[in-house]
């Protein structure tokens, strides 16, 4: 959930002065308290569920907005052209011609993912 406990107590605090405030231009000062801290009550618990719906709401809005800027480069790609001595990036020389990337190191599959070997196991499970 986004926030604190302080955020309930606050917008509690905000319904009891203003509950107490309309409430004593017509009731005696007991009934108004008693009235005001009621509101204080329901406001502060009603702010659990808005915190968590406002959670909810600001996590999709995060996702969407991390998806939609899938193709734009992230921190991470300002941070590796700076380092010396790679040698799968372009050099100075060749900044006018497109150069593919290429990679040094050829990525490790895990034998449990492979998508041969989990295709061997599918045929001797239907086999079976």
């Amino acid at each position: 959930m986004m926030g604190t406990i302080w955020i309930n107590a606050g917008l509690g605090l905000l319904a009891f002065v203003i509950t107490l405030a309309t409430a004593l231009s017509s009731n005696v000062l007991l009934v108004a308290l008693e009235r005001a801290g009621v509101a204080f009550i329901v406001f502060f618990l009603a702010a659990f569920p808005i915190r968590w719906v406002f959670a909810i709401v600001a996590k999709t809005q995060a996702s969407a907005s991390s998806s939609a800027n899938a193709g734009e480069p992230g921190p991470e790609a300002s941070v590796a052209p700076s380092l010396t001595g790679r040698e799968d990036g372009p050099s100075e020389e060749d900044e006018g011609t497109f150069a593919p990337l290429q990679f040094s190191r050829v990525e490790k599959v895990h034998p449990a993912e492979d998508p041969t070997t989990v295709a061997e196991v599918v045929r001797r499970l239907t086999d079976e």
